[in-house]
């Protein structure tokens, strides 16, 4: 059995479906020379009822529940749809008899695959094998860190190793650039496997929750030294025991953040600091002596009375009261409260009297 998934697998970039509505007779032409039975849409979507139109009675348009996007690439889990069952997995792609064949494969020119980079207005076509260079320049990236290729890829690569070839093989790329905390990009990317967890396995649905609160903790100032040990114990026993990709694809996206920038994630718990200032919880918040106006406004807006100062003195903020809120960054017509990561800007340790210039 092959089903056509046309399911965004990323929000952010929904090729397949993007493809699709540029022109569904050519789309309903491919899916029938792909002997599909059936193809699923989002649920709800206008294009639902063109294709069907255009197929006729080649082939089945199945209209999904446009919340998910990983389980729909599964071929077992695809099947489900077809009977009025949720999309549950029973093993992984290629290991059965069906199979879910993504719709921007489908619509490719040989040799070519159509990817989304993050940021980007629309998909650009590239090489099905490109190269790290080659995508930090598509994205247009300053200062590139690392390239991401997302699900079911789920493959890192450094930007410096700009001749290594990647194989594209997932619509959404993202370039990571210094600005980004590569601990803060796992946990975005945990987030996603953990949310798309069918619960059918116990390394699947009990390892991703594990390894998403693992790496959620240590973007939350709440890292362990032997926490980055326990994901490398943990993730080689999800990658070959999960019953379908989604835990085995999760677990190697992980061994790859940690094979490429251990220091860096390391650093959360090792040094207590965010050195791209992404986690929010390693974010201080700090008065500018230059700024102040000794005007109390950020004093009466903080409810842990964390800012030390009174009229006519330059305030300083208690760094061990302070809950970084933020009440106080709205509170200061004057610009002169700000937030910092790993660079602290020269505060007066405790409250100076004002000077008027």
């Amino acid at each position: 059995m092959i089903i056509v998934n046309f399911m965004p697998a990323h929000k952010q970039a929904p090729v397949a479906l993007w493809l699709l509505k540029k022109d569904v007779a050519a789309a309903a032409e491919k899916i029938k020379s792909a002997g599909a039975e059936a193809v699923l849409v989002p649920a709800g979507d206008p294009v639902a009822t063109e294709l069907a139109s255009a197929l006729g009675d080649a082939a089945r348009v199945v209209e999904c529940n446009p919340e998910l996007g990983f389980v729909y690439a599964n071929g077992s889990a695809a099947a489900r749809t077809l009977v009025g069952e949720k999309p549950i997995p029973s093993h992984a792609e290629g290991e059965g008899d069906e199979r879910c064949l993504s719709g921007s494969e489908l619509l490719c020119a040989d040799g070519k695959r159509w990817v989304w980079l993050e940021g980007a207005e629309a998909p650009v076509q590239m090489d099905a094998t490109a190269t790290v260079g080659a995508l930090v320049e598509a994205a247009g990236a300053e200062d590139a860190k690392a390239v991401y290729v997302g699900y079911p890829a789920g493959a890192l690569y450094k930007a410096d190793d700009a001749a290594a070839e990647v194989v594209l093989g997932s619509d959404y790329v993202r370039v990571y650039t210094a600005k980004n905390c590569m601990a803060n990009a796992l946990n975005e990317i945990c987030a996603l496997y953990r949310h798309e967890t069918c619960g059918r396995c116990v390394f699947g649905h009990e390892g991703s929750h594990q390894i998403a609160t693992i790496v959620a903790d240590i973007c939350r100032k709440k890292g362990k030294p032997t926490d980055l040990a326990l994901l490398r114990d943990l993730c080689p026993v999800m990658a070959t025991e999960s019953l379908c990709e989604q835990g085995r694809v999760m677990a190697r996206t992980v061994l790859a953040f940690l094979d490429l920038f251990e220091a860096e994630i390391s650093q959360h718990f090792t040094k207590k600091v965010c050195a791209a200032g992404e986690c929010t919880a390693f974010l201080t918040v700090h008065i500018l002596a230059s700024k102040c106006q000794a005007c109390n406004a950020c004093v009466d807006s903080c409810e842990e009375d964390a800012i030390l100062g009174r009229p006519r003195f330059i305030h300083v903020i208690d760094q061990k009261a302070c809950t970084q809120c933020g009440a106080c960054l709205d509170s200061c017509e004057y610009g002169a409260i700000v937030t910092a990561g790993a660079v602290k800007p020269k505060c007066p340790p405790k409250p100076i009297p004002f000077k008027r210039k």
